[in-house]
Parts: C-alpha cells; structure tokens; sequence
C-alpha cells in the first residue's frame, strides 16, 4: 500500500509541468504563456518566478495573486504584468521592455490543492534584432548624397540610393 501512495503522490505532483521556448526582443514586450482550468478548480492563488520552480511557493517571485487580484506587494516591477483575463484562468505573464538580462528560465505555478499545483517552465531566449534605421527626410524633399568614389554613379534601388 505504501508504493501505491508513493506512486499517487509521484505522478500528481508532475501534473501540468512543462517546459517551453519563448523568443522575444530586446526594447518589445513578450508574453509567457500560463493557463488553468478555472473552472474545474475555482480561482486560483498563481506566482511567477525567474529559475526553476521549487517544491513549494515560488522563490525568486516576480509577481503573485490571490485568487484573480495581483497586488502590489506581490509585483517586483512594473515591467511584469498579467495582462491576460486572470479570472478566467489566463495568468500569462507580460514583461514590459526586454533586455538582454530578462534572458532564462522563468516559473509559473497554479496552487491547486491536494499535490497538484500546476506547474510550467518556460525558457526565454532574448533576439537583439537588427539595429533600428531612421529616415532621416521624407521622400518628396531633395538632397544630395556625398559619395567619396573617384568616378560616381547614382544608382536607384527599392527603398533607397546606393552610392558607387
């Protein structure tokens, strides 16, 4: 009968764990999927964390309900919201403003009584991207483009001039 219980309680607390890739960019926002049942379980308490989740609670908390309401005491930056309808069992966090250091393994986890807390990892990996270019006038204006060849050609390219 022991085995049986340890069996029980082994695959219970496993219940919902997961592991996701999530690509953001550095300066965008980006969202870390998380969802329960709500209505097989009610409202639930949630709390994200950055690192792997432990056996209890959250450590590293980023941000944390009671039931459907974050509270500010429970948030460590404005930068992490749950934007999703956390009433209705959407409790995906939003990080506001990538940077390179938000990169890594972040935890969300439902507290579900009796050893079934849903649990989910989710690995963010941070794309700088390409440099952001500004047009430095609008199209209908002239200018003149220096070119520092010895016999210059101006040459007319889709979305742009190319100086040879």
């Amino acid at each position: 009968l022991t085995d049986i219980h340890y069996f029980m309680i082994t695959t219970l607390t496993v219940v919902g764990c997961g592991s996701r890739k999530v690509v953001g960019r550095t300066g965008q926002n980006v969202t870390l999927p998380c969802n329960y049942d709500v209505k097989a379980n009610g409202n639930r308490s949630i709390c994200w964390n950055r690192g792997d989740i432990p056996l209890n609670g959250c450590n590293n908390l980023l941000i944390a309900t009671g039931s459907y309401k974050v509270t500010e005491n429970n948030r460590v930056s404005s930068r992490y919201r749950l934007l999703g309808s956390v009433d209705e069992g959407d409790v995906s966090l939003t990080i506001l403003n990538l940077t390179e250091e938000d990169a890594g393994r972040y935890g969300c986890r439902v507290d579900i009584p009796w050893w079934t807390d849903d649990k989910y990892h989710i690995d963010l990996v941070i794309d700088r991207g390409n440099p952001q270019t500004k047009q430095m006038w609008s199209n209908s204006e002239r200018h003149k483009l220096p070119c520092p060849a010895t016999s210059p050609s101006l040459f007319h390219q889709t979305g742009g001039f190319r100086c040879c």
